[in-house]
């Protein structure tokens, strides 16, 4: 493995997604950090649903930066909003839908880095 770098991606910056009806930007992924850990920011629009899935062997973490979510994980029902953490656990399935009138940001970080490469191989590029 190489060396970790020091970087910094302003507001705005990393390589942006469509990726199953949201916008992921893509602040530090698996190549940065030796797999260890994923960064995005995730935007969807209201109405969003994010059906039932499970991450196989990989925790997510969400840090809601504006916007609705509600959803469940597992056996457990949770409603979020600005300011709100949630961690969801590897292996336990779990989904959610931006709820409300306006979209939903939320800083996504996952570990070790898995879904990150998911978004980035089927995920649809766009440019600015």
């Amino acid at each position: 493995m190489g060396t970790m770098s020091f970087f910094v991606r302003p507001a705005g910056d990393g390589d942006r997604y469509e990726f199953g009806g949201a916008t992921f930007t893509v602040k530090a992924d698996g190549g940065d950090t030796e797999g260890r850990v994923g960064v995005m920011e995730q935007s969807g629009p209201p109405g969003l649903t994010v059906p039932p899935h499970t991450h196989e062997g990989e925790d997510e973490m969400f840090y809601v930066l504006a916007g609705e979510l509600s959803g469940f994980c597992g056996d457990e029902r949770f409603t979020v909003s600005a300011g709100s953490f949630l961690f969801l656990p590897r292996d336990v399935e779990h989904g959610f839908e931006v709820v409300g009138d306006e979209p939903a940001r939320a800083l996504t970080i996952v570990g070790p880095a898995r879904f990150d490469a998911l978004v980035r191989s089927q995920g649809r590029p766009l440019t600015s």
